[in-house]
């Protein structure tokens, strides 16, 4: 899959608890005004997983941080991961659907 960086910017950044599962993650937005999520997810203890989702599905991630670039980064997608345990796929996609509610003033 993904030979290739794209360029994203960073909307905006959560982390929470979920069904037991420490969640951090990063909404990013490309050229073409698709999301994702770069999650960082694990369960109180190890294993600590990283990957990025879209679209409900998970995938491996590789992310270039720029100094100077605090809102952008470069990212390439990789192979969906099947091996996810679905506790922890349900954790990390109640983040999501909680995080992409809008915000009540």
């Amino acid at each position: 899959m993904g030979d290739q960086f794209e360029r994203l910017i960073r909307k905006q950044n959560r982390r929470g608890i979920f069904d037991g599962f420490n969640v951090d993650g990063f909404q990013y937005e490309n050229a073409s005004g698709e999301t994702g999520w770069q999650i960082t997810a694990w369960p109180g203890r190890d294993p600590i997983n990283c990957y990025w989702v879209q679209d409900k599905k998970f995938f491996g991630v590789k992310i270039q941080i720029f100094p100077g670039f605090l809102n952008e980064i470069q990212l390439q997608k990789m192979d969906e991961i099947l091996a996810i345990t679905e506790a922890e796929r349900n954790a990390v996609l109640k983040a999501i659907v909680e995080w992409e509610k809008p915000l009540e003033v």
